[in-house]
């Protein structure tokens, strides 16, 4: 059953820890029907919430020109009866038939708050402990599980293949459907801006670093999403996308933060971008103002699998665009979901990877007195505990376009910040 948390959420933690079920079984009038039943059996998810002491999720990535790694989750259980103890014979996760436990890696995991997924992924690691003398009975077990980021890193192509040319999101979709690959998981795959080459894929190319390099040359967001969706967005959807939530350090009709962490300084200072597609030579954009202020300071993005060297300067030219002068940057903000209210927790809970968020700060005095921000969610890190859930969220700036309307007074008019979609 899942744990009601003192401030009223309520924490749910499956785990396949139990053995096969609903296998179909030949001339058997129970199991012997396929509409019902399984041809290797299912398993089903056990709750473990009430054992549950901790749970820590990390998805995202540093910054807005990293890749994305793989989601991290790690539960921390009661374990006084060593039901979690793989070797306990006596556990009920142990089957005496196969004489193995079923406590074990790979098995799925999937955390919930309330009705929203947090994270779905597998168990990589199971570490136990044990208390000593009078406290030897006493024992926990932290639970460690990955996205499927993990399947695709440990998985290589294994013949040279040449695609065609082809937008971003059908090179990745290919790439998944490799027969050495084979993802079977959900997936939400844009079509993709990007044009990409005909380069050869090697064999034993890895599939997860193939697939990151799909993603940086669409400058899109590759990652596994709290519902465990192999998730591609673009940089057009990204582009174009609307705010999901409002936040400030002022009570009102905004969401209230608990910290703002801000940057400024020469971290995302680039005045001279090089983009080089492979096969071909560097594609340069400089801003001369910024590097005789502040010295060159140079981005290189290289052997990128577009297709053509103007859409290698696009990119450069865009990049120049966002990183040539020092910003003021909001990148860090952090949330106390135990003191929000329903609605407010089920906004932050159901924030996602690449979402677009406004954050506003206030100022006693100084002018502006109110600074407001278009944010893209880089990171998400949940801690959960019976006493507090604290959410902390990595944010880059967005640069967002909006959508063309006739006859609007600020959306009628075609300029950087207003575009036909």
């Amino acid at each position: 059953m899942a744990t009601t948390l003192a401030w009223g959420e309520t924490l749910t933690v499956l785990m396949e820890l139990g053995f096969e079920v609903n296998p179909f079984t030949l001339d058997s009038a129970s199991l012997g029907v396929l509409d019902s039943n399984f041809l290797d059996g299912t398993l089903t998810g056990d709750d473990v919430s009430s054992l549950a002491t901790q749970v820590n999720i990390n998805r995202g990535r540093q910054n807005q020109l990293a890749q994305f790694s793989a989601g991290t989750c790690t539960v921390s259980l009661l374990n006084n009866d060593r039901r979690f103890d793989p070797t306990n014979t006596a556990s009920p996760y142990y089957d005496a038939t196969e004489e193995r436990s079923g406590v074990a890696p790979r098995r799925k995991v999937t955390v919930k708050v309330g009705s929203e997924t947090l994270f779905v992924g597998r168990i990589t690691d199971i570490d136990l402990s044990y208390g000593r003398g009078h406290a030897s009975d006493l024992s926990q077990v932290v639970v460690t599980a990955a996205d499927d980021f993990v399947l695709l890193a440990n998985t290589a192509t294994t013949q040279a293949r040449t695609p065609t040319e082809e937008l971003s999101g059908a090179r990745l979709t290919a790439l998944l459907a490799f027969s050495e690959v084979n993802y079977q998981g959900e997936t939400d795959i844009d079509t993709g801006t990007a044009t990409l080459g005909p380069y050869q894929i090697e064999a034993n190319t890895n599939a997860l670093a193939y697939g990151q390099a799909i993603a940086q040359a669409e400058q899109g967001f590759f990652f596994v999403a709290r519902d465990g969706k192999l998730t591609f967005t673009d940089r057009a959807t990204a582009g174009f996308a609307a705010s999901v939530g409002s936040f400030s350090d002022a009570q009102g009709a905004n969401i209230k933060y608990q910290a703002l962490g801000i940057m400024f300084g020469q971290e995302f200072l680039y005045n001279k971008v090089a983009v080089t597609r492979q096969t071909s030579t560097p594609q340069i954009a400089n801003n001369a103002t910024s590097q005789t202020e502040y010295g060159i300071s140079t981005l290189s993005l290289d052997n990128l699998l577009l297709s053509s060297d103007a859409q290698a300067q696009t990119l450069a030219d865009d990049l120049l665009t966002l990183y040539a002068e020092p910003a003021f940057r909001f990148d860090n903000m952090v949330l106390n979901l135990a003191s929000f209210t329903t609605a407010d927790r089920a906004t932050c809970n159901q924030l996602e990877l690449s979402d677009t968020i406004t954050v506003q700060r206030n100022y006693a005095g100084g002018s502006p007195t109110t600074v407001n921000k278009f944010l893209r969610v880089e990171r998400l890190n949940h801690q959960i505990t019976p006493n507090y859930h604290r959410l902390e969220v990595g944010m880059s700036d967005a640069f967002i376009v909006f959508a063309f309307t006739l006859d609007d007074a600020t959306f009628g008019i075609l300029d950087s910040n207003n575009a036909l979609t």
